[in-house]
């Protein structure tokens, strides 16, 4: 094998690697914000989950006042 061919086999190798750790490292940093999105996604379903809670509360005391008013003998 000659120098040259040597020479440009090692850079190819070079350039290889270093393409891999450049895609290694933005699969990491794609990891990570997955995972934030994901956190940010569960927190939000649980703040959804919280406001169905309180307006289904909202809604019995509600309809618990209309029947109170209902029974009023205001005419």
């Amino acid at each position: 094998m000659e120098l040259g061919n040597l020479e440009e086999l090692e850079a190819r190798i070079n350039r290889l690697l270093e393409r891999h750790e450049r895609i290694k490292r933005e699969k990491e940093l794609a990891e990570r914000r997955l995972q934030q999105r994901e956190s940010e996604w569960h927190q939000l379903r649980g703040q959804i989950r919280q406001y169905e809670r309180e307006r289904s509360e909202i809604r019995e005391r509600l309809e618990k006042i209309l029947g109170n008013l209902e029974h009023l003998d205001i005419a």
